[in-house]
């Protein structure tokens, strides 16, 4: 599992929150925008384990939601994943016989910062600026 988490940006954060439901909007459309590059990061990576492609076909971004004052998104898959594509954790987090070849986990680290860019941009984009 990889998350986005929204933090710092306060003047940015400020005049979002100012506009009311329009400011979730933005926010929420910039959270997800900046989602897509470690998404499709993860995918790539999963040419080596995932023959088939389902596992790369079934990852998604959750929509957006808020834990306590941070508003995320789950990106990939959940340890407690029971889709159809539950094997997809198990090279993510390993088992008792198998080491964990991470491949969301790389991938957030290698594009972290390209989805603070996309999410200022997307910001700015919204307010106007």
């Amino acid at each position: 599992m990889a998350e986005i988490e929204l933090q710092g940006m306060q003047e940015l954060l400020n005049k979002v929150e100012e506009l009311g439901k329009r400011g979730k909007r933005i926010e929420n459309k910039a959270i997800l925008a900046a989602a897509k590059p470690i998404l499709d990061a993860a995918a790539k990576t999963t040419l080596f384990y995932d023959v088939s492609g389902d596992g790369r076909a079934g990852l998604k971004v959750s929509r957006v939601y808020t834990k306590g004052d941070t508003k995320r998104v789950i990106i990939g898959i959940e340890k407690g994943d029971i889709s159809e594509i539950f094997y997809m954790k198990m090279i993510e987090f390993g088992t008792s016989k198998m080491v964990a070849r991470p491949f969301l986990q790389n991938a957030y680290i290698l594009k972290k910062g390209e989805a603070m860019e996309i999410l200022k941009k997307e910001f700015r984009k919204g307010l106007g600026l």
